[in-house]
């Protein structure tokens, strides 16, 4: 290639299916192991390395070469690159670098793109808890987060700022407690059960998991007040849900307002008549004079 180079001056020369020296040894490995060659033993795979006589030439030796002779040089592989051949280029430093003879194949996608992670949904119940334990030891209550999604990686811009449009929405990860799911037990529970589904949007809720942690806050807790109120005709102190946050805490609270005899049940709305409405105005004006 030297000689050729030097006595002729081509502008453009090219040599295809060159072996690599890098990676010679590793192919004829590959090769032996699928069954190409029978070895007893690895000394002998090891032995007949050591006898390969042409093991091709490394690439940065082609580097070096246009570097010396002010070529510029161009490699890449040899059709799918599975053989480790490549091809090279050299072309003089006053034209422009063309592309390689052979058709080039569009890179292989990784294995992640043909198929899920089975595993990841299991993951993602198990780390999400462990996270918001770990930050409710860091952080005030109301700082905690209610949803979390796991990704892979943070989508960027071009700019390389995270692109907070193309971040998914947040789907409702119900965390698995240490007990499990527990079903209710009483009618007041399955009571409360439907109604806490229904306020945060999931399907099914156990007796011990926590209001707040499955993504409740102050307006929803007035919402499950309401719900309450008209399922059983108490009318609970909001203060109820932060201090009882689970239903096995809460129906206690709701049977003890049934049971006790000074229960608040919220006053029944009666439509009145306007002729009555005139009659107890006139009487209230006849006694402030």
């Amino acid at each position: 290639m030297r000689q050729l180079l030097v006595e002729n001056q081509p502008e453009i020369f090219a040599i295809t299916h060159v072996p690599n020296a890098r990676i010679t040894a590793a192919v004829k490995t590959a090769e032996w192991l699928s069954g190409a060659e029978e070895f007893k033993t690895v000394s002998q795979m090891r032995e007949a390395l050591q006898k390969l006589q042409d093991l091709g030439v490394d690439p940065e030796d082609w580097y070096a070469l246009a570097e010396e002779l002010s070529y510029s040089v161009d490699i890449s592989w040899s059709d799918s690159g599975t053989d480790g051949h490549y091809d090279v280029v050299f072309v003089t430093c006053q034209g422009v670098v063309q592309q390689p003879l052979v058709p080039q194949v569009e890179p292989m996608r990784p294995p992640t793109a043909y198929a899920n992670n089975p595993l990841q949904a299991k993951v993602t119940r198990k780390l999400v808890p462990q996270l918001q334990a770990y930050l409710a030891q860091k952080l005030p209550e109301y700082m905690v987060p209610s949803a979390f999604v796991v990704l892979e990686s943070l989508p960027l811009t071009p700019n390389g700022k995270v692109d907070r449009r193309a971040l998914p929405a947040p789907n409702q990860v119900k965390p698995e407690l240490a007990g499990g799911y527990v079903a209710p037990r009483t009618a007041v529970e399955e009571v409360l059960a439907k109604i806490w589904a229904e306020v945060l949007g999931l399907k099914r809720v156990g007796i011990h998991d926590n209001f707040f942690e499955l993504g409740g806050h102050s307006l929803l807790a007035t919402q499950l007040v309401s719900r309450v109120r008209d399922a059983f005709g108490v009318e609970l102190p909001l203060r109820s849900v932060f201090e009882a946050p689970a239903i096995a805490e809460l129906s206690k609270v709701v049977e003890s307002y049934k049971d006790s005899n000074d229960k608040t049940q919220a006053p029944a709305l009666v439509p009145i008549s306007r002729e009555s409405r005139r009659m107890k105005l006139s009487s209230l004006n006849q006694d402030n004079k």
